[in-house]
Formats: C-alpha cells, structure tokens, sequence
C-alpha cells in the first residue's frame, strides 16, 4: 500500500498507535448496548425491550437495528457460553475487545470505501490512497474508534457506501444504504436531504425517495411501537431535541437556527446545477460540511457524533486548493474537542477510559483520583472552547466552496505530506500524554484505600445535618480524604466539619473544620489529614456536620447510583444506612 510521499513507517506507526490504543482505552456504554443484544440471541423479539429492562434491568435506548448488528456478532460468544444473557457489564476482557472490534473493523474498512469514492471522484490511485490514509489518521475519528469505542461507525459505514453508489449513479443503492443507516442515527437524513436535492430536480421523484428511505426506520417503529418502553426510552430519547436549544425568540415561537439554516442548505442544494462528476462531488461534500457546522455548531453534541463529520471533512479537504492549512486546522480542532470533552463529561471521557481497558484492574481504583486531564489543561471556559470550536468549524466549511476548490481534482497533495504526519502525531498527544500523566500520577503513592465510584446525582442539601459514609480500611494509615460537593454555583459561608470515627466503638480519631467558601462547585475537596493510624479490616466512618446554613447557604454532597448495601462501604443519610455510597476517596499507606 506504501505509495509515495506515504511510506511503510507511516503504516507501521499507525498500526502501533492503532494497537495500543484499542487494547489500552475503552469506555462503558459499548457494553451495555452489546449487552443488550443477547435479549435477541434468547430469542425474545417481539418482547425486546421489556425482556431487558424488567429481566436484567438493561434499558434500551437506541432503535432494534444497533441490537440486532450486536447480536448476529455475538453469535461466537454466546455459542462459546461466555456470556448467555443480557449483561450490563463485560467481565471478560476478552469479551469487551470483541465487542469493540466490530466497530473498529468498519472503521478500517470505513478507510477503504473512502478510497473507492476518491477513485471514483477521479483523484488517482495515489492520491486516492492518501485520502484513506488521512481519514483513518484524522484525530477526532481515531479518538472515537480506538480510545472511545463508540459505534457511530455503523451509521458512517453505511453513509458512505451510499455516497459511493450515489456518484456511481446508482440511485436504488443509494436510497437503499441510507435507508438502512437511519435506523441507527437520525442525522444521516440531514445529509442524504441535500444530497437528493442536488442531483434530483423532479418533486414526485424527490418525493418517492423520501419515502423510500425512511422505510426500514418505519417498518422497526411500526413492529416496536406496541411496546411502552420502546416509546419512552427509544422514540423519548432526550438528545433529539438539542436542535431546538439555540433559537430566536419572536413571542410567539422559538425559531430554531438549525432547523432554518438546514433548510436554506436545502433549497441552495436543489437550485444548484453541478455540470461534472468532479463538481458534483465538490458540491455534495461542501453541503455535508455546511450541515455539519450547523448541526453540531448550533446545538449540543456527544464526542462520538463527530465521526459523522470526518468522512467529509477529509473528502472536501483533498478537493481544496490548499489542502495542507486544512490539515493544520484539524490539530487546533482536536485539541478544542478535548479540552470541551474532558469538561463537559469529566471523570467519564478522558483519563477514565483508562478504566475498561487492559490496565483496569491494575488502575481501576486511582486513575484520576490524585490528577485529572481537566486540571492538567486548565481551562474550564466552555462558553469560550465552544465558541471556537462552532468558528473551526464553520471556517472549514465556508472555505470548502467549489470556487476554492481545485480544477483538477487528480493533482498531487505530496506537499501536505508532514502536516498530515504532524496532524496524526499531534492530535493524538493532545489526549495521550495527559492521560498518560494521570496515569502515572495515579500509580504512585499515595494508594486508595477507598473510591466509592462515578458521581451520579447530588444529595439533599447539608444543612444542620450530618451525613457518613462507611468504609473498611485496608491499609495502616489514612492520609487524605476527598469528597465532591456541589455549592449551587455561588459563594457559601457555612462551617462543614469533617470527622473521622470507629464505626463500632464510635470513638472519634480525627476531626477538622473547613470553610464552604473555599470549595469550588461541581468539584472535589481535598483534605490533607496527615498520618492517622487506623487498623486494616476495621470499619470506619467519615462524619460531614454542618450545623447552620439555610436553602441560600448550603451545600450538598455527591452521591453514586443505587449499587446494594455491602458491609465494606455505605452512606448514611438522616441515620438510615442507604444502598449507595456518597462519592467519596480515601488515600493511605501501608505505615
């Protein structure tokens, strides 16, 4: 495949990162959907989402057709007898990477069929092969793929193939892929839309298309929609509605900017009359960009929605004029997508996807109990990286006009060569080395001795209260203690005095007294308590009294999801033990 300017190393260097990240990074929610497909495997189709939900307490939230891909692949692992049943969590490690392998397997071949569409396009073997090259090396895709472990592939996969058939001008195939990638996310109509527009002037025939392509989406409704949980957790889905948050108040409505500008995309698409293939396809990917910027420019997104955009962020990038300041844009994007991430979603999308990868086990407990990338990058504006973000990617949108574009769309980019080593390579620290520093922080002692989980809610206000939480030590000493509040985003002046008790005995070996003025929202508050001796396999408890304060000046505590009360760790709320723990750390020493 080595064609100049790419070389074997550029491969090679891939393949390693490619490697290491897939078997190194992994986030959870893979495993509840590739969980949930075993429902099928049992045989329970008609009875889906109530099988799942009310048997195995898994609530499914995406359409049958993500399930059912799950499940046919699945078929080894449950014939193996490795998992049998709906599973919330994959135990196996094994399991877990072949759950992901699915993904990144489309991924790859995802790579291939954007070089089939640039060969098409006409762009050349060579050129064509660098195309795939820098889809599979952009940042923000590799990041979704092979640290993230989402399956917004499935949807991308199937877009592209269609896209692949729609410049072959095979219409039923392109009609028939984007009718199948519906099913598994909406936003692919916002793009076939413009797309049929463009070619296709006559409105029966529009219509007749439009039609067609939701098919496969209406025939999954119409079978499901007897089922009450399909309509609450799949059709309810709240993330749907984030097209209507930014908006134009008139009185008497809030005008939604996506939805107008979406439109307008639409209507400039029909009235416009590409003459050749080549100003077809410069067309067709400077609309995607477009929609693109106004769909996850104007309202809310999830990390792994930005796969959507690559393919043609990529494609218009190499039918530019100046393809190589595209590709010096892609790093500054990565680096505004990571510190967004890390901030909007902390402790769940950054150094936490340390946690179902292959050091787990090793780092389960302490990866970012001592260092977070949040605090590493420092910025917490989001109003500000947000705002950046939106203009990176209208800016690599407006300048991917056809006018900007080359007149031949076979000539050579050999000179963006090192930008696009460069792009991989930098794009990829702005997330590896601050999670690699997390992890190392993380490994040196101080040890945990108590992490009781993810936050999952705030509890009731503190206020002249007391709230505990339990725990048995195993280690000799107790160094530090950190617990997250939340002060309701303003400035509190109430007195929390943390205590450190025998649970049995009740016997008081430490107490403090903190100011609520100091404690940052949404953050943890870190206690230095010096060396306390405890004994290992001893119960203790952790007193949080605040014995003033009103609804004006309070605070509040975190706490985890309903797991089970166990002996080892519990919180204590209004002297009544409780099936959760408050989110709280403990660090000691052996001596």
């Amino acid at each position: 495949m080595a064609e100049k300017p790419l070389k074997k190393l550029d491969y090679i260097v891939f393949a390693f990162f490619a490697v290491v990240c897939f078997f190194t990074f992994q986030q959870g929610d893979i495993m509840h959907t590739a969980g949930c497909s075993y429902g099928y495997l049992q045989g329970h189709f008609w009875d889906f989402y109530e099988w799942d939900a009310y048997q195995y307490n898994m609530w499914a939230s995406y359409m049958p057709s993500t399930y059912l891909v799950f499940a046919i692949w699945n078929i080894p692992v449950r014939l193996l007898g490795l998992v049998t049943c709906p599973e919330r969590f994959a135990y196996n490690f094994g399991v877990l990477m072949w759950y992901k392998l699915l993904p990144v397997s489309l991924y790859l071949i995802s790579g291939f069929l954007i070089f089939k569409i640039a060969s098409v396009i006409g762009m050349g073997t060579k050129k064509s092969k660098l195309c795939a090259y820098v889809f599979l090396t952009t940042p923000i895709g590799f990041f979704s793929q092979f640290m993230f472990g989402q399956y917004d592939i499935f949807t991308v996969f199937l877009i592209l193939l269609g896209i692949y058939y729609y410049l072959k001008d095979n219409r039923k195939l392109f009609v028939l892929f984007f009718a199948l990638s519906l099913p598994f996310k909406y936003y692919s109509l916002l793009i076939f839309v413009p797309m049929l527009l463009l070619k296709e002037k006559n409105f029966f025939r529009i219509l007749r298309d439009m039609v067609c392509v939701t098919l496969c989406y209406v025939l999954e409704f119409a079978f499901y929609f007897h089922s009450p949980l399909f309509r609450q957790y799949v059709l309810g889905f709240g993330p749907t509605g984030y097209v209507y948050q930014a908006g134009i108040d008139t009185g008497a409505a809030h005008l939604s900017l996506v939805m107008m500008l979406f439109c307008l995309i639409c209507a400039w698409a029909y009235f416009t009359n590409p003459k050749t293939k080549s100003e077809l396809s410069q067309w067709l990917f400077y609309f995607g960009c477009l929609v693109i910027a106004v769909i996850f420019g104007l309202s809310q997104w999830h990390p792994q929605w930005l796969l959507f955009a690559v393919p043609f962020w990529v494609m218009s990038s190499f039918l530019n004029r100046d393809t190589k300041i595209f590709m010096a844009l892609d790093i500054f994007m990565m680096l505004m997508f990571i510190i967004y991430t890390i901030n909007i979603w902390p402790d769940h999308v950054d150094q936490e996807l340390f946690a179902w990868g292959i050091f787990g086990d090793f780092i389960y407990k302490y990866i970012g109990t001592k260092l977070t990338m949040r605090e590493i990058f420092r910025v917490t504006d989001m109003n500000m990286v947000g705002s950046l973000f939106t203009t990176l990617m209208i800016v690599v949108a407006l300048f991917k006009h056809p006018k900007y574009c080359t007149g031949n769309v076979s000539s050579g980019v050999d000179s963006s060569i090192g930008w696009i080593r460069a792009r991989f390579l930098g794009g990829l620290s702005i997330f590896l080395v601050p999670a690699i520093i997390c992890f190392v922080v993380a490994a040196m002692p101080p040890y945990v001795s108590l992490n009781t989980g993810a936050s999952y809610q705030v509890e009731v206000p503190l206020i002249a209260s007391r709230m505990s939480q339990v725990f048995v030590a195993d280690q000799a000493v107790v160094e530090r203690i950190d617990f997250r509040t939340a002060t309701y985003a303003r400035k509190n002046e109430v007195q929390i005095e943390v205590n450190l008790v025998e649970y049995e005995s009740n016997n008081l070996i430490y107490t403090t007294t903190l100011s609520a003025a100091e404690f940052e929202d949404n953050g943890w508050v870190r206690l230095e308590t010096g060396k306390i001796p405890v004994q290992p396999g001893m119960a203790y408890r952790i007193d949080f009294n605040c014995y003033e304060g009103d609804g004006d000046n309070c605070i509040s505590l975190y706490r985890t999801e309903d797991k089970g009360r166990t002996e080892g760790a519990f919180a204590i709320v209004r002297e009544v033990p409780q099936d959760y723990n408050l989110c709280v750390r403990v660090f000691g020493a052996k001596e």
